[in-house]
C-alpha cells in the first residue's frame, strides 16, 4: 500500500518531530500546533485523528495509553530503532526516556527466562518518576 506525504501529514509530522520528547493526546496536538505561530495552517482535528494510526502503522509515532484513562497519547519515534528497546516515562513531566539496546534486551531476556512470558518491547513503556521530579518531592 502506497503511503502519501499530504502537506498537513508532513505538517504533523514535522512538528512531533520537533517536539519528540513530548507525548500528546490529538486534542493537545491540536491546541498546541494552533499556538504555534511557526505552524501556518493547522491541520483539522478530524484530519489529525484520520493520519495518526496510519503514522502508527507506519513505525513514525508510538502510540500509548495515558495513565488509567481510555485516551490515548500520540509520540514521535526517535531514530530507525525506538521499536528495539523499552521506554520510560515520567509520570510526572511526561518525559520519555529511552533505554539503550543492549539494557532492553537483558531486561526482557530475564522475564522470558524467568517466567516464560515473551513481552512485545515495542509495545510497552514503564511508568514512573524520573531523576528531577523525584527530586522535587
Amino acid at each position: 500500500m502506497a503511503h502519501y506525504q499530504t502537506g498537513q501529514k508532513r505538517m504533523l509530522l514535522a512538528y512531533m518531530k520537533a517536539h519528540s520528547e513530548e507525548a500528546f493526546t490529538i486534542e493537545e496536538l491540536c491546541r498546541r500546533m494552533s499556538e504555534e505561530a511557526a505552524v501556518a495552517s493547522v491541520p483539522g482535528k478530524s484530519t489529525i485523528y484520520r493520519i495518526m494510526p496510519e503514522l502508527v502503522e507506519e513505525g513514525l509515532v508510538k502510540r500509548f495509553v495515558k495513565e488509567n484513562s481510555r485516551r490515548f497519547l500520540y509520540q514521535m519515534v526517535c531514530g530507525e530503532h525506538c521499536d528495539r528497546h523499552l521506554h520510560m516515562k515520567c509520570s510526572v513531566c511526561g518525559r520519555l526516556y529511552h533505554m539503550e539496546d543492549q539494557e532492553s534486551e537483558e531486561l526482557l531476556l530475564q522475564v522470558m527466562k524467568k517466567h516464560r512470558f515473551q513481552i512485545d518491547g515495542g509495545k510497552t513503556m514503564l511508568f514512573g518518576q524520573c531523576e528531577e521530579c523525584s527530586k522535587d518531592e
